[in-house]
């Protein structure tokens, strides 16, 4: 019976960490009809993330106050992956053939991989980071200083040329200026905030007097001001943080597995209870997904902005025209999933002791499965299922006899249980909520 009760504990942490994934497939599924297969790899960047903060800040220290700072890392790194995912990648493909979006899905799912095990022991291209980064803020303050309406699809590059000449002049100067001298002092980036500044201006002024007669938005002078300000500071906080915090460590290569940080109180010794062994980790595990789901709850019944996916995910066309704002819910489901992947990346790694660029692509496919076996659309189905998944393979892993037995077969009997569904049940244990859209 402790056998019995021990591989149920098992099971148990194992699908905790399958729904904290498989939620994110399934919010996102059930709003824009999308299988996002990159979603293994923002689990897996919320655990690269969550290390890199502790890189960055705590190297060595083992407090457990700083492990709610690495999960604020892990949740930055995941959801900034996921949104910029969504708007580059996803959005232009909206009312493409569903082909299209998952097959991209597959291409962002292996770039992301390979991008990690090249480039994280190379801390240079984050320059690039921080870059887009200001292009990106100084564009944002931009249209919210000028209020004027930038998304008319004939003319909405005429429309946004000034403030776009105002946020590329500064980084621009940035980039100049770091190529001549990588000293940092604070004469130099008052500097370079001040010209970049006046250059993003006069820029954008030009910008917008060349296409004048082709825009229908009028941008003014105080908002391509804010916009090259806010750029230019922006380009130079990066740059400071560039030289002064991240190039200062010497990076681990991602080629191979990477020690995770050991964490007090969330690690350590074993408790024992009975003769069941529960790792603490383990209880982290439970106890997360416990929390987020009911958080998960909260939000999606009790707010506006939840009450606003439910509207959007049963009728997107309606709902736009009830004023909701559809692209707002689209990003909030991909950054809902985003945070939940990241907390289980942070799991993965406490529990396993370390991470590697490839923990996201199997865990991705499981947490489908978890997803598909609740109920893909309902994001309760999605906890169940990652909850009946994670039992089932630890059951068949000790009670399955002979050569099909083992921890070798549990992802194959995994993806047994996956064809089951599929054939018998295919909407799900709970049952898909989805409506068919016309």
């Amino acid at each position: 019976m402790d056998q019995f009760f021990q591989q149920l504990v098992n099971g148990l942490t194992l699908g905790s960490l399958y729904a904290l994934i498989a939620v994110g497939y399934t919010v996102v599924y059930g709003i824009v009809q999308l299988i996002n297969f990159a979603h293994g790899e923002v689990f897996m960047i919320g655990a690269f993330g969550a290390l890199t903060t502790y890189l960055l800040f705590f190297d060595g220290e083992t407090s457990v106050w700083i492990l709610p700072i690495m999960i604020i890392g892990a949740m930055i790194a995941s959801v900034g992956t996921a949104v910029a995912m969504e708007r580059v990648a996803y959005r232009p493909l909206r009312n493409a053939p569903r082909l299209a979006p998952l097959i991209t899905a597959i291409g962002i799912s292996v770039f992301l991989q390979e991008f990690v095990r090249l480039f994280y022991e190379r801390p240079g291209w984050t320059l690039f980071a921080f870059a887009a980064m200001a292009l990106g803020i100084g564009y944002y303050v931009g249209t919210r200083v000028s209020k004027a309406e930038l998304n008319h699809p004939v003319t909405k590059w005429y429309d946004r040329a000034a403030l776009i000449g105002a946020v590329v002049g500064p980084v621009a100067v940035w980039v100049v200026v770091r190529q001549i001298t990588s000293d940092v002092t604070a004469v130099l980036v008052v500097g370079v905030v001040i010209v970049g500044a006046v250059v993003g201006t006069a820029i954008g002024w030009l910008a917008g007097l060349a296409v004048r007669r082709r825009a229908r938005a009028e941008i003014k002078i105080p908002a391509i001001a804010a916009a090259a300000a806010t750029a230019a500071v922006a380009a130079v906080v990066g740059w400071v943080l560039f030289e002064k915090l991240i190039s200062s460590i010497t990076w681990p290569s991602a080629k191979q597995r990477i020690p995770f940080p050991q964490i007090d109180v969330v690690t350590g010794t074993a408790i024992e209870i009975g003769g069941v062994t529960i790792q603490r980790s383990a209880i982290f595990t439970m106890a997360a997904l416990a929390l987020c789901s009911v958080l998960l709850w909260f939000f999606i019944n009790r707010t506006r902005l939840g009450r606003g996916m439910q509207a959007v995910s049963q009728d997107p066309d309606t709902s736009r025209l009830m004023g909701i704002n559809v692209d707002r819910i689209i990003v909030v489901a991909f950054a809902l999933g985003a945070v939940l992947a990241a907390i289980a990346g942070v799991s993965q790694g406490l529990q396993n002791n370390n991470i590697d660029f490839r923990m996201g692509f199997l865990a991705g496919l499981k947490a489908f499965t978890a997803a598909v076996l609740g109920g893909i659309g309902n994001v309760f189905g999605a906890v169940v299922g990652g909850l009946v998944l994670g039992v089932i393979e630890a059951m068949a892993t000790q009670y399955i006899p002979g050569q099909f037995g083992g921890s070798t077969w549990k992802d194959v009997w995994a993806f047994v249980i996956l064809i089951l569904v599929l054939v018998f049940r295919p909407q799900g244990l709970l049952g898909a909520r989805v409506v068919d859209r016309a």
